[in-house]
């Protein structure tokens, strides 16, 4: 299969963006570093992880004063943990020694689109499983069409996502029992996407983690410091093992690491003070996104329908179906507002909008008065 990356044509979304001026309202930035999310002693911590910076002692999995600090607040021992620049990084680094080129991982639909570029990079391909939606019980997994899916013996890698992005669904345990007897049933390593975790929303509470979800599956869990300190250009994420761990995987994933040697030394020094920051930081960012549900909810709530939101930072919103997407996002241009439309996640609905909750509240109020007084 070809995997060269040659230029590439802009989508409609895209084009629609370059056209936005200045007083356009973004509902599609998540960029929390825009939205005054940043925590006031982020730059002090991070300067107190410089005095440890005069040497350098390379470690594959990283330097281990990090990982024991993530042992110590996630669970687990310091070896079951790699640190990576981000989690697009862990992933690439999964897909390298889980498959060989023209193999395949199962990604959920819809979903984010970032492990397809990544698989193509990789010379892999990417099988889509359905999750579907039922108002206003939430999204569930397709387990029989997974099953079918996971019967192909070219997939070696399944993508969960809990909480989704942008469906907002936590994998609940049963569901998540069922996910990993079949991932250990077909020899599959089970990917566990968890960025968005502790940012429970309709649900009430975190889901637990699927680090240990199957004694018989090999799980291998990614989050970071991007969603949990609201701090994308940290450049820091990790990787864990749990479960039945593969034999070999931990001195492959070893030798992959060891090539890339990616994470900075002082955002890795400075780990265990950052992680001391999460707590506060997750209850300002799950203040600002449970602020700006409740408004979607008030003003957008007839004729439109504001879909349930387990957790995460973006709610899905249908809205009547007088036009199809891209005329959509053309009029709501038009009136000063810029949305993803669902087909950016693979929606089989039409005329949804994924609105990001991590705006200011003043502006996202206002971004749906111009959603709003468009589509009504």
């Amino acid at each position: 299969m070809a995997r060269r990356v040659g230029e590439g044509a802009a989508n409609a979304f895209a084009r629609a963006r370059a056209q936005a001026g200045a007083d356009v309202v973004d509902l599609s930035d998540a960029n929390p570093t825009r939205h005054g999310l940043t925590h006031p002693r982020l730059v002090e911590v991070l300067a107190q992880g410089l005095e440890q910076v005069g040497t350098y002692t390379p470690d594959p999995r990283g330097p281990r004063q990090a990982r024991e600090a993530l042992a110590a607040s996630h669970g687990g021992h310091s070896d079951d943990y790699w640190l990576a620049a981000s989690t697009s990084e862990a992933y690439t680094w999964l897909l390298t020694v889980t498959c060989d080129p023209g193999d395949a991982v199962a990604v959920p639909v819809p979903g984010y689109p970032l492990v397809e570029p990544l698989a193509r990079f990789a010379g892999v391909r990417t099988v889509g499983y359905p999750l579907f939606y039922v108002h206003p019980h939430g999204w569930s997994v397709d387990t029989d069409a997974l099953a079918r899916v996971l019967a192909d013996p070219a997939v070696r890698a399944l993508v969960v996502v809990s909480p989704g992005n942008p469906t907002g669904a936590y994998l609940e345990p049963p569901t998540a029992a069922v996910v990993a007897a079949l991932c250990a049933e077909h020899e599959v390593v089970m990917v566990a996407d968890e960025v968005f975790g502790p940012f429970w929303l309709d649900r009430g509470s975190r889901a637990p983690s699927l680090d240990n979800v199957g004694e018989a599956a090999t799980v291998a869990v990614l989050d970071g410091l991007s969603k949990s300190l609201a701090a994308p250009q940290l450049k820091l994420a990790w990787l864990r093992l749990g479960g039945d761990a593969r034999p070999g995987l931990a001195e492959a994933l070893d030798t992959v690491a060891d090539a890339y040697l990616s994470v900075s030394a002082p955002v890795a020094c400075a780990l265990p003070g950052l992680l001391s920051l999460v707590d506060e930081q997750v209850a300002q960012v799950r203040a600002r996104t449970t602020t700006n549900l409740a408004t979607a909810r008030g003003m957008l709530g007839s004729p439109c329908r504001v879909r349930r939101t387990d957790g995460g930072w973006t709610v899905l919103v249908d809205v009547p179906r007088t036009r199809d997407d891209d005329a959509l996002t053309a009029e709501l241009l038009a009136a000063g507002v810029l949305a993803h439309p669902g087909w950016l996640y693979d929606l089989a609905d039409p005329s949804v909008l994924a609105l990001s909750l991590v705006l200011d509240p003043d502006q996202f109020a206002e971004g749906c008065r111009r959603v709003r007084a468009t589509v009504v």
